[in-house]
């Protein structure tokens, strides 16, 4: 799973790198630590499947010339830059209706995942991105924004995947951003989300 995960990363980054924006470069394209902490945070819940599916997306795409780091970031402009993204959607992929349901079920599921991670460790949520687009100040992009991008890039298998490891870890009573949060806080030096938490509200009273 490790060589897997890392597989993916390593390819992710080289996409992320040709990633052109309208400003220029931009700085976390340079960040290759934080973008390794979170996208690894992300796959640890991933299963084996999921992890395989993806990959093979990865390199159909790059068989066909296409980025998917780039159309992530394209499709979030339908919320982030609507009038942007009107002259560009149509160089997109197609969504189909099938599709676009299993990405609305899924982006609900990580939305309510993170909210209820919030109200549980709201020092340590903070620290992340605004919960829903309505929640987003101009320039910003919320959970709900990114997971929608994100997801849209994902083949159908791919999605099917990742629904079916969902609903098994909620169905082992698992809040799956509680686990994604724990990886994240133990690669800044936390033992877990409690203990983030703790020690970001003490430094709050301080």
């Amino acid at each position: 799973m490790e060589t897997l995960i890392n597989e993916i990363i390593a390819q992710e980054w080289e996409m992320f790198q040709q990633v052109h924006n309208e400003g220029g470069r931009a700085s976390c394209q340079d960040d290759h630590e934080t973008f390794v902490i979170m996208r690894k945070s992300q796959f640890m819940i991933w299963s084996e499947e999921a992890l395989v599916s993806y990959r093979g997306d990865l390199k159909e795409a790059l068989l066909q010339g296409r980025n998917l780091l780039t159309e992530k970031y394209a499709y979030m402009m339908e919320h982030t830059a609507p009038e942007e993204y009107e002259k560009i959607q149509g160089a997109l992929p197609a969504i189909s209706p099938e599709k676009g349901e299993l990405v609305r079920l899924l982006v609900e599921k990580e939305v309510l995942w993170r909210e209820n991670f919030n109200q549980r460790f709201p020092a340590y949520g903070r620290l992340g991105r605004p919960l829903r687009k309505e929640d987003a100040a101009s320039g910003d992009t919320s959970i709900e924004t990114y997971a929608m991008g994100e997801l849209k890039t994902y083949s159908g298998q791919t999605l099917k995947l990742l629904s079916d490891q969902y609903q098994r870890l909620e169905n082992e009573g698992e809040n799956p951003a509680i686990r994604i949060m724990d990886y994240t806080a133990q690669q800044y030096g936390y033992r877990d989300s409690a203990d983030a938490q703790r020690q970001l509200e003490g430094q709050m009273h301080d």
